[in-house]
């Protein structure tokens, strides 16, 4: 069975996986052939020429030797490879020996010593990139300061060795080698391992513009060598080659910039041969170069590390701009003050469309703010800056009304320090604002639902007895009484099986109309449930009280209710329960519910009085 699952996914075919696995060492095996002979070429033909471009013969008495840099940058481009670019090095310098013109003596030592060199520098730079994985597969490229800093550790570490061979063997001077290795180095391998600039367009005016400012300070550069630096001379005004430099260096990048160190380099040595080997003028002529070259080489890579700083704080802002403008919730940046002001830095659109007006920057938040809220506002903006300059993280989260009170806003803010000129600088905060004025209203709703009758709108029982406590703790706190009136209609059932239970509902809201308008302002009416009522009565003087209101209840039930043509006649039965202060809600309840049920049992239109010598008022005449 699996043998079929993996005829199916192969198309019914037997799939041979051994060329491919072969396939990626063999191309490692052909890339690294070719890398070395392309080493051998490059270090033989710069070995040649260099006697024309620095003029001397041999990599010991030379000025500069610029076959040290391309074998160092050869192998630091390739670091999985470097031992192919180690063998091109030795292969290329020994055929470069054998041609007219080369090395004689001690040409198999300096071969050595310059294969040496390049693979105790490569694998310096390659054990120096292990923490950047990047770097590690792809090679070195100059793009910052510490690669420029890897590669002069590698450069330092493979010359050194290479100078300790030549001292062993007493195969030249390893000073004079040394210097030329490394100045070859300086001017060869950072030009070979510039990262690959973008493509421009054709259209594009700026590209154009910066290859005609580099090709006049490559001009500039080549006269100025040419007049003060002739045939290797260092003389006073030697030190003006290094001001086209230092411009191609500020204004041109890094390749361009050592490309005018090169020129300056080619035009300074060539013909150098003429003075000694170990006299002032190579030394202080590679003194000049050294100190012109490190110079272009490190501020061209400061210049470009600020520039794309640049680039990326103001694509950074760019992207905040747009986060912040087109934002879903309104978002304003505010500077917060010890004194509880928060001035206006930036709004976003969708925050003023919120509030309906405009945000005027420089304006204070707390003018948006509902003047009942004002102060809770401001303490909290004060509170929030005083965090911060303790070195706390400061947040805040609140609803708010705005304006006239009609919006209800949620604002949840995080404020940090901001840098100043001269230290820490003010508070800012960003604040996101949403509109929670329906989700309030949803609220209001469902808490008006749980706690009220939806047919009358009165108090439910829930809220009945949440009143009922609250009457009760304040009559203890007072002295005062408090009463319950347990109330029932009588005669609803007839409303009901007369008119349906449309007709009852316009009854009961009747019922509830008059109820509120028969006690006084400050009891509560709930309608417990069917057709019964109850009534809060606090700060009662006496039972005399309550039983007034109870009979201002039943008179309120004398006139029939008109109802679609028909006129219902319903009376009301009353359960009357004075509270005792060591009395809970729900013992109150109970007895004015017997009491009811006492009253509505002696007749229709009665009040009973609950306690321990019950009393029945006969009302059903009251209104006569």
């Amino acid at each position: 069975m699996i043998a079929r699952v993996h005829d199916l996914r192969t198309g019914g075919h037997t799939v041979d996986r051994s060329d491919e696995r072969t396939e990626q060492p063999q191309r490692l095996r052909g890339g690294g052939v070719r890398l070395g002979v392309t080493t051998a070429v490059v270090v033989a033909a710069l070995s040649v020429v260099a006697p024309f471009l620095a003029g001397s013969e041999g990599p010991a008495g030379v000025v500069w030797w610029p076959a040290a840099g391309a074998a160092l940058a050869l192998a630091v481009r390739r670091p999985a490879r470097r031992w192919w670019c180690v063998a091109g090095t030795l292969v290329g310098a020994l055929a470069a020996s054998k041609l007219p013109g080369g090395v004689g003596d001690g040409a198999t030592v300096l071969a050595s010593a310059q294969a040496l060199q390049c693979g105790v520098g490569a694998a310096v730079v390659s054990v120096l990139g292990r923490g950047e994985s990047a770097s590690s597969r792809t090679g070195l490229r100059l793009r910052r300061g510490r690669d420029a800093w890897r590669l002069t550790a590698g450069a330092l570490a493979g010359v050194s060795a290479a100078a300790l061979l030549l001292q062993t063997s007493e195969s030249g001077s390893a000073v004079a080698y040394a210097l030329s290795q490394l100045l070859g180095i300086l001017l060869v391998a950072p030009l070979m391992l510039m990262p690959r600039p973008p493509r421009a367009g054709t259209g594009d005016h700026r590209a154009r513009a910066a290859i005609s400012e580099w090709l006049l300070v490559l001009i500039l550069s080549a006269v100025v060598s040419a007049a003060v630096l002739h045939r290797g001379a260092v003389g006073p005004w030697s030190f003006l080659v290094v001001l086209p430099i230092l411009w191609g260096a500020a204004r041109l990048g890094v390749g361009r910039a050592l490309s005018c160190q090169l020129v300056v380099a080619v035009i300074a040595t060539a013909g150098a041969g003429v003075h000694p080997a170990g006299g002032q003028g190579p030394v202080a002529l590679q003194a000049l170069l050294f100190t012109s070259g490190a110079v272009a080489l490190v501020m061209s890579l400061v210049v470009r590390s600020r520039e794309r700083a640049v680039v990326t704080a103001s694509r950074r802002e760019e992207v905040f701009r747009r986060t912040f403008d087109d934002a879903l919730l309104g978002v304003a940046l505010l500077r917060l003050r010890p004194d509880g002001s928060a001035v206006v830095a930036r709004v976003n659109d969708r925050l003023q469309s919120m509030l309906g007006v405009e945000v005027e920057v420089g304006s204070d938040w707390a003018e948006q703010v509902h003047p009942d809220q004002r102060g809770t506002f401001v303490a909290a903006v004060a509170e929030m800056a005083d965090e911060v300059v303790a070195g706390r993280n400061a947040h805040w989260h609140a609803e708010l009304q705005h304006g006239d009170g009609e919006v209800w806003l949620e604002l949840a803010a995080a404020a940090w320090p901001t840098p100043g000129e001269n230290g820490p600088g003010e508070v800012g905060a960003v604040v996101q604002v949403a509109d929670v004025t329906q989700r309030r209203l949803v609220q209001r709703r469902l808490r008006e639902a749980a706690l009220h009758d939806p047919l009358t709108g009165l108090p439910n029982r829930t809220l009945l007895e949440d009143r009922l406590r609250h009457a009760l703790s304040a009559a203890h706190r007072s002295g005062n009484h408090v009463a319950l009136l347990y109330c029932d209609l009588d005669d609803f059932k007839p409303v009901n099986d007369t008119g349906g239970h449309a007709a009852g509902d316009h009854v009961l809201i009747g019922v509830a109309e008059r109820l509120a308008a028969a006690v006084r302002p400050g009891d509560t009416v709930a309608r417990l449930g069917g057709d019964e009522f109850a009534v809060v009565c606090p700060d009662l003087p006496d039972e005399a009280a309550a039983a007034a209101v109870a009979e201002r209840v039943v008179a309120a039930m004398t006139d029939p209710f008109p109802v679609a043509g028909w006129e219902f006649k319903v009376g009301i039965s009353v359960g009357l329960a004075m509270a005792d202060l060591d009395q809970d809600a729900a013992r109150v309840l109970q007895q004015a519910d017997a009491a009811m049920y006492e009253a509505k049992g002696s007749g229709k239109g009665r009040v009973r009085s609950a306690g321990p010598v019950a009393r029945t008022i006969d009302l059903r005449h009251a209104g006569a």
